[in-house]
């Protein structure tokens, strides 16, 4: 049995081109802690995916410490940071090695190696840049580009960099030199002339050269690009000059100051070792006090958030955790624990060390699992990966209606029937013909569950998911009968009545139901919405909406044999709740540098080691794609999305 041996990782902005759960925001979870008197937990890319890690290299030195002093995060070393640079290969081998850094979850430069490795691999960039350690200057460089994938440019055809920075081709003469400019947001900043295509061209033939000085660092080389020769040398009329390259390496020219003393949120810098390549941040002058349902800033995208638990005692003391948010647009990938290739090993994903499974901390719900079975270097069909995951109990965020079970499947939560009780303490069991939705196969997304108070009007309805619309026709001002009407992409599907102001009005006098027939469900609530009160005059009728639930209209059907890509259900047991799948008739080779679908956004991918040896097996990790969109428009309070 071999159990994971790094933990949640993230890579930022996937070159594969695959399609994954869109968001306006990406949660990045730590393992959970609990919060006691004298506790002491460390995060690093183990356990926590907002921390970088290079799956390639295995570099990974980014650690957090939180030290508990009663139920605060007392200064200065309550909060301790720590990160240290490692030497990583340019992708372009060529130009030898640098120094890598992970600051607060991203990749920084921190300078470059000037170590001789072999005849022909020789520290180039560093023998072009003048200062090359940039934290012997308190200084990191955000690392934008690093590549060796052949591209073809041309004169109308340029080299697009990040930052702004555009490399084109001013000519090429007869005997293959280039000569090549340099623009940054549409100025010319920087021209040269290489010559890759003569004999015996070397290194420094090849390749194009952009320094500048970063801060207090000078010289340092920001922009290299290597060319591959021979070159095409265009003719009058006819074909364009053409050059190809194998090798791109960007760094920021925006340095961040590392200084001691500099501040990132409640952290600041208590030592920068260059000689070591070592940094270290603590809280001084910040402590932090943990109580419960909170959201509190650490540094930059780092916080902290605590439980909202209905119960905090000695035996169950508050959870927490550690997350980082991204809502920069981008495609991102949600890494789990990483383990290794190896005959006969096996390593299990859950909630606690993929966080691309579902997971509620307020009630610490959440049960998927994947266990995977290694013979020789594939997970064999059929049980070489195995999926689990089952229903628990939830209270509806309006407590009124009871609790309904919930399901993580493919890392988002689910319905999967509504709890039993009364007819006062579950209506919408009662109001849904067949409440347990798991039995006839299905299970929907759950799309909204709040008890935020929102005031509606005449002129103003309720929007909620999946393009429907609930609208306040009028209040009758005798009987104060509250008459709705509801609307699915602008049509009308359903009209009813709520009584919230009647007189001991009932639970199912003040919620309005949408009923649905879901494939083989029978007249299962899919829309709830809670009315507390109902005010009206002769221009205008007001209401007051304090519970919504929502599932999705479109259930996933489950019955066994259905395929979700290379995995197959293999049983559900509407008694337990349960699903259960494996990889039937889907072999999955483990091989360097691949990356496979397993299950909606759940990929599996290998490494892109140099070596792989018996004592370095191949590392490999499933891992959830998702895509962070450009935020829309804020919702006026009487919207509601999916939560």
């Amino acid at each position: 049995m071999r159990t994971p041996i790094f933990a949640l990782i993230i890579l930022l902005f996937l070159a594969t081109a695959t399609s994954g759960t869109a968001a306006e925001r990406v949660e990045l979870r730590g393992s959970v802690a609990v919060a006691y008197d004298g506790a002491t937990y460390t995060w690093d890319p183990q356990n926590f995916p907002g921390f970088s890690y290079d799956a390639d290299d295995n570099i990974c030195n980014e650690r957090l410490t939180l030290t508990i002093t009663g139920s605060s995060l007392d200064e200065p070393m309550g909060v301790v940071y720590e990160t240290t640079a490692q030497l990583s290969d340019f992708d372009f081998e060529d130009w030898g090695m640098y120094y890598k850094i992970s600051f607060l979850g991203e990749e920084q430069f921190a300078g470059y190696a000037g170590e001789r490795y072999d005849d022909w691999r020789q520290p180039y960039l560093y023998d072009r840049s003048r200062d090359d350690n940039l934290m012997a200057g308190e200084e990191l460089s955000k690392i934008l580009i690093d590549d060796d994938q052949e591209r073809t440019i041309t004169k109308e055809a340029p080299l697009r960099l990040a930052e702004g920075y555009e490399l084109g081709i001013k000519g090429i003469d007869a005997y293959g030199s280039i000569w090549l400019e340099l623009s940054k947001d549409g100025e010319v900043v920087d021209s040269n002339l290489i010559a890759p295509s003569k004999d015996g061209a070397t290194i420094a033939d090849k390749t194009y050269i952009y320094t500048r000085d970063l801060g207090i660092s000078r010289g340092v080389v920001v922009i290299a690009v290597h060319f591959k020769g021979p070159v095409f040398h265009g003719t009058e009329g006819g074909l364009q000059d053409a050059a190809i390259v194998n090798g791109i390496w960007q760094i920021s020219d925006e340095a961040v100051s590392i200084g001691e003393g500099s501040s990132f949120g409640k952290m600041r810098i208590s030592s920068v070792d260059a000689e070591s390549m070592r940094i270290s941040m603590d809280n001084e002058d910040n402590r932090i006090v943990l109580s419960k349902n909170k959201e509190i800033p650490l540094m930059e995208e780092l916080w902290i958030r605590t439980a909202d638990q209905y119960d905090i005692t000695a035996e169950e003391p508050m959870r927490f955790y550690v997350f980082k948010e991204i809502t920069r647009p981008g495609r991102y990938e949600i890494r789990g624990s990483v383990s290794e290739v190896i005959d006969g090993g096996v390593t299990t994903w859950e909630s606690s060390n993929f966080a691309g499974f579902y997971y509620d901390v307020d009630n610490n719900l959440g049960t998927e699992a994947l266990t995977t079975t290694i013979q020789g270097n594939s997970l064999e069909e059929p049980d070489g990966v195995v999926y689990t995951t089952s229903a628990q109990s939830k209270d509806f965020d309006f407590e009124t209606w009871g609790s309904y079970w919930t399901i993580g499947f493919l890392g988002e939560e689910h319905f999967a029937g509504y709890a039993e009780g009364s007819p006062y303490d579950a209506p919408l069991y009662y109001e849904s013909s067949d409440p347990n939705l798991i039995a006839e196969d299905l299970i929907s997304r759950v799309l909204i569950s709040d008890d935020s108070e929102i005031t509606l009007t005449s002129s103003r309805p309720l929007k909620l998911a999946e393009g429907y619309e609930l609208s306040v026709k009028a209040i009758d001002q005798r009987t104060k009968i509250v008459s709705l009407e509801l609307q699915k992409n602008g049509e009308t599907i359903d009209v009813g009545t709520v009584e919230p102001s009647k007189d001991g009005a009932t639970i199912q006098e003040k919620t309005y139901t949408y009923k649905m027939t879901l494939n083989g469900a029978e007249d299962v609530v899919v829309i709830a919405v809670h009315f507390k009160d109902a005010f009206s005059n002769p221009d205008q009728a007001m209401v007051i909406v304090n519970g919504i639930w929502q599932i999705s209209d479109s259930p996933i059907d489950i019955k066994v044999g259905t395929t979700f890509d290379r995995m197959k259900v293999q049983m559900v047991d509407p008694t337990a709740m349960s699903i259960t799948m494996n990889n039937e008739k889907n072999k999955i080779g483990l091989y360097k540098n691949s990356d496979a679908a397993l299950m909606g956004d759940i990929r599996v991918k290998t490494a892109n080691q140099n070596d792989v040896t018996p004592e370095d097996p191949l590392r490999f990790y499933v891992y959830r794609e998702v895509v962070v969109e450009e935020a829309q428009a804020q919702k006026p309070p009487a919207e509601v999305g999916p939560s």
